[in-house]
């Protein structure tokens, strides 16, 4: 046999493992697709990237594939490195990558605020850049007429100027409002500093509507410019005239000013309506300030019959069915002995801890640390409660619930509901957990066998 036959002959092996690899995976991927389609599940999570946090289901699958499946392990390996040319993209997405090299675009997500200011930054400092990517895709995908159709009619929205103010208006109202949102996220978060924070937030909305939709056009005309367009909007179409009744009350006159009815109709309800979420979501903060501030600044206590007062309030607050979990004059008397305590021990340490660090998170760690649990009964469950109050992290929660409770799930009970939450919010701790040491215990605990 001649060299080049056997050279052909290794090369046609190459190819047809390497085809038999591809259909492996892609058959693989298109069974998890149509698992996750018929089941009614999300594909996507927050990140796109293998072995990244709330990646998703898909990606969390193809994951779970590689630890059993050597061919899939392998096509994920490569994927890590990079050896593979597309790694779950079309060429359509290389093109928006190659133009978007600041930001990358993403899809909407309807259950993070994070998510909606993150896909309008994307646009609001590459417009123009976008609107490239989507020239060369019309101008490549001409054998397909509804991509090049989709293409060019966004292009020709992202030229419009009425689009290119109100892309000004909700990011700047989405930033100031994500500002607070992520300061009521920290771990270390303080009532107070939120509710002020939310008040400055409804005052910038208030200054904001009276105010924002000029300074919103004199920003838009900067991105004009990026555009090749002008900065003016386009003349409104002809209103038509429906004929009424005597007896039926008439019509508004209609707004011929299409600036004006982009601030009418568009700016004015958005501002309008975030006013409103916002005073709606958070009425109940300024009454958890009035309950719990004082414990936010324990190494400030107020004087003795001050701090009574307050605990006495809290108790009533605590008290379901006649029941309270704590006492209200125990709380005050541990809460002077704590304070003391806890300086008595930072000034005994060489490097001396600043006393501002003693946030209700530090003293309810410096408690369990020392065991003190029995001494400091009402002060370590009052800080369990005010560390727990539902006010940033309701976001994620009901986001979790609405993918774990789907209609499909709907006959799951409350406590495996709770631990199926539990283990998805929690899921960097479950992650690193000893599943053979707890499958053990398990196993000890269940045993029927009894050593005499």
């Amino acid at each position: 046999m001649k060299a080049g036959e056997t050279i052909d002959k290794q090369e046609q092996k190459l190819i047809e493992k390497e085809s038999l690899r591809w259909r492996s995976v892609l058959e693989q991927l298109m069974n998890i697709t149509l698992y996750l389609a018929t089941n009614n599940m999300a594909f996507r999570g927050s990140s796109d990237k293998l072995y990244a946090v709330n990646n998703g289901k898909f990606l969390g699958l193809v994951q779970l594939l590689a630890k059993f499946d050597p061919i899939m392990l392998n096509h994920v390996t490569l994927a890590l490195k990079g050896d593979i040319s597309d790694h779950y993209c079309t060429s359509r997405w290389n093109v928006l990558l190659s133009h978007t090299t600041n930001f990358t675009l993403k899809r909407l997500c309807d259950t993070r605020w994070k998510a909606k200011i993150e896909n309008l930054k994307a646009i609001r400092y590459q417009i123009s850049s976008v609107h490239d990517a989507l020239i060369t895709i019309y101008e490549t995908e001409t054998k397909t007429p509804d991509i090049a159709h989709k293409t060019q009619t966004l292009a020709e929205q992202l030229k419009d100027y009425s689009f290119v103010v109100s892309l000004i208006a909700w990011y700047n109202v989405l930033f100031q409002i994500n500002v607070v949102s992520k300061a009521m996220q920290a771990k270390d978060m303080d009532l107070v500093q939120c509710a002020e924070m939310l008040k400055k937030c409804i005052t910038f909305s208030e200054n904001y509507r009276t105010f924002g939709f000029k300074q919103a056009t004199v920003d838009a005309k900067e991105l004009a410019e990026d555009l090749n367009i002008d900065p003016i909007f386009k003349p409104l179409k002809r209103v038509r005239l429906v004929k009424r009744h005597y007896d039926e009350n008439a019509a508004d006159e209609p707004i011929q000013n299409p600036e004006k009815k982009l601030e009418v109709t568009f700016f004015n309800p958005l501002l309008d309506t975030c006013l409103s979420s916002i005073n709606e979501r958070f009425e109940q903060l300024n009454e958890y300030v009035n309950i719990w501030s004082f414990l936010f600044n324990l190494d400030n206590l107020p004087i003795k019959n001050e701090l009574l007062k307050l605990c006495k309030q809290l108790q009533e607050k605590l008290t379901v069915n006649a029941k309270s979990e704590i006492d209200g004059a125990l709380l005050c008397d541990e809460l002077i002995s704590v304070q003391f305590f806890i300086k008595d021990k930072l000034s005994n340490v060489e490097n001396e801890i600043n006393t501002k660090e003693m946030t209700p998170l530090f003293v309810l760690n410096f408690i369990k640390k020392h065991c003190l649990q029995e001494l400091y009964s009402n002060t370590w469950i009052v800080l369990r409660i005010l560390l727990t109050i539902p006010v940033a992290s309701g976001e994620r929660s009901f986001s979790k619930l609405n993918l774990i409770k789907t209609y499909l799930r709907n006959t799951m009970l409350q406590d495996r509901l709770n631990s199926l939450s539990m283990l998805s919010i929690e899921q960097e701790i479950a992650e690193n957990l000893d599943f053979s040491s707890l499958i053990r215990d398990f196993a000890d605990k269940k045993a029927r066998k009894v050593t005499f």
